[in-house]
This record gives structure tokens, C-alpha cells and sequence, in this order.
């Protein structure tokens, strides 16, 4: 609807000016409205965890890789800012926030002994995490296969296919897979109250580190909202990210005439799934051992080879038990030692 306000005609044009005709507004009752207001969430104090775990991925890393968990003890908490630092904190490097909130806990009771190469079903770990609305939980076959339900316990890697709550933020973990990744090493070394954190992609901040940090030290160091004062930790940087594992089957055969052949099978950091059934990727830049020999008579002798076999005379073995060990030299360093008393 349009109001003519002024008719002009000009070289035989008609044109108008029009206006709108509103129509009156109608009566609408007014609503004071309703306040949305957010949870009073306590954000609490940080809890933080560092570590070095073997390259998860399957191409191997080619710098050392420290791994960084953080949450806190409040369900409002949400990262925090982290620095590191190699030179006892004479000087701090800047390393952004940390990822999402972790599961971080300790551990309450110890799993025993078990080998990396079966399910263990009776070995139990108990974790009491930080806070009791934190959760586990359980993983079939698949999943696990898929790389599910992976932690830190200690300085192993285990993966646990039940988790029952045992109230209080604590939790029982069995159907265990353990030292995962080469880290069978620390199969029974933990203690309780050593640290607990589940491994996820969203849940752990990784950052790649000089070659030249091998072997000293790093101190991390967190900030969050409510935090009065940074949390700090400290952590021995080995190489584990970046060095070898040690080789396996380590087996003897014994010669007519006293003597004995060692041989052995390597292992690899790269192609952790062995998808294709048949000798995994060197993953080094070359294949070299380094074997240390340890007679009965106290002599100790050093072989550096190229292939996975050894010998030991009958004259080594006349003074009784030899121990060898044997380490893969890789890129950044050799591995753990594969030992047999022979």
C-alpha cells in the first residue's frame, strides 16, 4: 500500500512520489527475558606429566620427542601454558598451551612380571586418578589392535582391555598387553605412586627437541589459571623416542668343540604393525651391533658386527658362565641390551 504525495508530468511522463503506508503496530506483551548463566566450575590447580615414549607413528622420528600430559584438579580447568627449559632453568623456551585436559594419575597398586609377548590376564595395575569424575574404559580386541586404551605406567607402555571403577577415582586395569613398543624393559618396575597417564591424540602435547638434549636433562614447566605458583617437572631425556629397540631371540648353539655361535633377530622402530608379514624396515641408516662379552675369568671383550651372529671360543667358555649382551647401534644411538648367560 503506497500514498501519492506529489504528480508531475514532463515531456508526456507521467511520474509519481510514493510513500509506504505502515500499518499500525500492534500490541506485544514485553518478556523480561531469562539469564542462561554458566556453571561455577572450580578450575583447580595443574597436574602435570612428562615422558618419552617410543615414536607411536610408524615412520620413525628423526628428532628426540618429549611428550607432555596436563590436567587439573578442577572440572573447569582447561590448559595451561608450558615452557621447558635445558639448562636447569637458566633460560626458558616457550612451547604454547597444552593440549586438552589428560587422565593423570599414580599408580596404587603394581602389576608383577608378565612377558611383552602374551595377554597378560593376571596382572592387575590400580590408578588413582586426580579427579574422580576423570574415566576409563574398556577396549575389545579391535580397539586394542587400533592402538586403544594406550598409558604410561612408570616408564612402560601397556594397553588394558578392562578398567572397572572402584570408586574415589579409582580404577582397576586388567586384560593387560605389556611393554609395548619395545619398552619390556620396565615390565615390573614401577612402584606405587609412580605417574599414570592414558595416551590419546587430543590429549598429549608432543614437541620435537635438539639431538643435543639426548642425555641431559629437561624441566617442564606449566602455568594455568589457577595456578598460584607454575608446576614444575623434571625427566632424563635416554632417547627412547629415537633409538632402537634391542634385538631379540637372542640364542646360543653350542660347537663340538666347547665353543658356542650366538645369533639373533633386530628389531626395528619403524613398521610396528609388520603389516606385511616379512622383515621389517631397518629403519636406520645402517645394520651394526656392538656385543659386549663378559667371561667367567672377568675378561671383557668388545665386538662391533655388521650381522646378527657372534662367536665365543671354547677358551672364553673354560671359565664358566659368559654373559653377552648385545645392542643395535642406530642413528641417534644403541639400544637397550638383549643379554644371555651362556
Amino acid at each position: 500500500m503506497w500514498r501519492i504525495v506529489e504528480t508531475r508530468v514532463e515531456a508526456m511522463v507521467t511520474s509519481l512520489v510514493l510513500t509506504p503506508l505502515t500499518p499500525a503496530p500492534l500490541p506485544v506483551r514485553g518478556s523480561s527475558g531469562r539469564i542462561v548463566g554458566a556453571a561455577d566450575a572450580l578450575i583447580g590447580t595443574t597436574r602435570l606429566a612428562a615422558f618419552e615414549t617410543p615414536g607411536l607413528e610408524d615412520a620413525p622420528l628423526a628428532a628426540p620427542r618429549l611428550s607432555v600430559a596436563a590436567t587439573g584438579t578442577g572440572v573447569g580447568w582447561r590448559h595451561a601454558a608450558l615452557l621447558y627449559s635445558f639448562d636447569d632453568g637458566a633460560s626458558w623456551i616457550a612451547a604454547g598451551a597444552s593440549a586438552a585436559p589428560a587422565t593423570i594419575g599414580t599408580i596404587a597398586v603394581v602389576a608383577g612380571t608378565a612377558p611383552a609377548t602374551l595377554t597378560d590376564r593376571a596382572g592387575t595395575f590400580e590408578v588413582v586418578l586426580v579427579r574422580g569424575d576423570l574415566a576409563l574404559a574398556d577396549a575389545d580386541a579391535a580397539a586394542l589392535d587400533a592402538g586403544a586404551n594406550l598409558a604410561m605406567a612408570g616408564g612402560e607402555l601397556i594397553q588394558f582391555g578392562r578398567a572397572a571403577p572402584l570408586g574415589g577415582g579409582r580404577w582397576r586395569l586388567t586384560q593387560l598387553l605389556r611393554g609395548r613398543r619395545g619398552t619390556e624393559a620396565a615390565i615390573g618396575t614401577q612402584a606405587p605412586g609412580d605417574g599414570f597417564v592414558l595416551i590419546t591424540a587430543d590429549s598429549v602435547r608432543t614437541i620435537d627437541l635438539p639431538v643435543a638434549a639426548i642425555g641431559g636433562t629437561v624441566r617442564v614447566m606449566a602455568s594455568g589459571v589457577g595456578d598460584a605458583v607454575p608446576v614444575e617437572t623434571r625427566l632424563m631425556l635416554a632417547g627412547a623416542s629415537v633409538l632402537p629397540p634391542s634385538p631379540v631371540g637372542l640364542r646360543a648353539m653350542i660347537a663340538a668343540d666347547g665353543g658356542a655361535t650366538l645369533s639373533w633377530t633386530r628389531r626395528s622402530r619403524a613398521g610396528w604393525r609388520w603389516i606385511d608379514g616379512g622383515d621389517v624396515p631397518l629403519g636406520e641408516g645402517g645394520e651394526a651391533y656392538a656385543v659386549t662379552v663378559l667371561t667367567g675369568a672377568g675378561v671383557t671383550r668388545l665386538v662391533e658386527t655388521t650381522t646378527p651372529v657372534v662367536t665365543l671360543s671354547a677358551a672364553e667358555r673354560a671359565a664358566g658362565a659368559v654373559r653377552v649382551e648385545v645392542r643395535q647401534r642406530g642413528d641417534f644411538g644403541v639400544s637397550l641390551p638383549a643379554i644371555l648367560i651362556v
